[in-house]
């Protein structure tokens, strides 16, 4: 038998609270990105992976962070 929880309401939504051992068994954290799928009446929810291309299409010119110096290499970096 899975983990227990109650749906609660989150201004006109509505929400599942995950308990932090699910959470961190999963691996996920506020802001994580899920993906929800239903089938009849099974919700489920799944990591959204990233893609690193939709990622790139979001950096803009406003967005984009400068470089910075971090400063010689430490240890086996090669830069």
């Amino acid at each position: 038998m899975g983990t227990q929880s109650h749906i609660a309401r989150w201004g006109t939504s509505l929400a599942v609270r995950i308990p932090k051992p699910l959470a961190e068994e999963w691996g996920v954290h506020a802001g994580s990105a899920i993906e929800m799928t239903t089938d009849g009446e099974r919700l489920t929810l799944t990591k959204r992976a990233y893609d690193l291309d939709e990622m790139l299409s979001r950096v803009t010119p406003d967005n984009l962070h400068s470089e910075w110096d971090t400063g010689p290499a430490q240890g086996q970096e090669i830069w």
